[in-house]
């Protein structure tokens, strides 16, 4: 990705954001509250090419294995496993690619709700 977070920061971006994947009710004021000094691309980016691709199976489950929120360091070894599989596979950058498409669309209101909190 294009961004220049540090490691603890871009960690602690993720976790804000894997929160809508949970199955509990969405505190969206407290993510735009922890997200609200990075600019707002890199917040779109990360949401849909890097965090809902790993978390968004959790809320289309019938029953959610995730209740109350991710383990970051669980989530975030997820999430560099599978940019490293993009960078090593042509077909898992071309389904990603497709996937992150569907998720936008799917997925579009986490995103309206967030940034009308920043």
């Amino acid at each position: 990705m294009g961004h220049f977070l540090s490691e603890p920061e871009l960690k602690n971006v993720r976790v804000a954001l894997s929160d809508p994947f949970n199955d509990f009710p969405v505190d969206y004021d407290y993510i735009a509250s922890q997200v609200k000094n990075i600019d707002p691309g890199v917040l779109y980016e990360i949401l849909y090419s890097e965090v809902a691709p790993v978390c968004f199976t959790n809320i289309a489950a019938a029953v959610p294995s995730v209740w109350t929120g991710f383990d970051p360091e669980s989530l975030n070894s997820m999430i560099n496993e599978r940019l490293a599989e993009r960078e090593r596979s042509w077909f898992r950058s071309q389904f990603d690619k497709a996937l992150v498409l569907w998720l936008k669309y799917n997925y579009g209101y986490i995103w309206k709700e967030i940034a009308r909190r920043l």
